[in-house]
């Protein structure tokens, strides 16, 4: 596997490629942004809010995990900041999240495949990228990766 700096700048490029691709598809008028709003803070949205829940499926936050969502996403979380954010909206981020995580996919594929795809390595990346950043991959993360990439089936 390719180092994590190496793999966050390979997502840091294709996250930058993807919100292009949202911004074509807005511009063409697939996207109702009357119903859902911007393409590009929804998707993040989702993307960020999974990554939070595969952070905290251990049961702990890492500075490790802590800083790479960091470089991923321009953000500048502690820690405790991190498990707070957690605390708040975990319930948002829990199954019910899955079904509005799939729909979310199931539309975007029916506006643009190769942009669904595009979604789906960035996805993949990230999980590889948090799941690795502090060297243990446990079962309950090794689980929700499986999770997450078997919605895109």
């Amino acid at each position: 596997m390719k180092n994590l700096d190496a793999l966050t700048q390979e997502f840091n490029t294709k996250y930058e490629r993807f919100f292009i691709g949202c911004d074509a598809v807005e511009d063409s008028g697939l996207w109702d942004i009357e119903e859902y709003g911007d393409m590009e803070a929804f998707y993040q949205n989702d993307l960020v809010s999974v990554i939070i829940r595969l952070i905290a499926a251990d049961g702990s936050i890492s500075s490790k995990e802590v800083e790479y969502l960091n470089k991923s996403f321009g953000f500048e979380y502690t820690v405790e900041e991190l498990n707070e954010v957690y605390r708040s909206c975990k319930d948002d981020i829990g199954s019910y999240f899955d079904e509005q995580f799939q729909n979310g996919i199931s539309v975007m594929r029916s506006k643009n495949e190769k942009l669904a795809d595009a979604y789906k390595e960035l996805l993949g990346l990230i999980c590889d990228i948090i799941a690795s950043s502090d060297g243990i991959v446990s079962p309950e993360e090794a689980d929700e990766i499986r999770n997450l990439k078997s919605m895109f089936t």
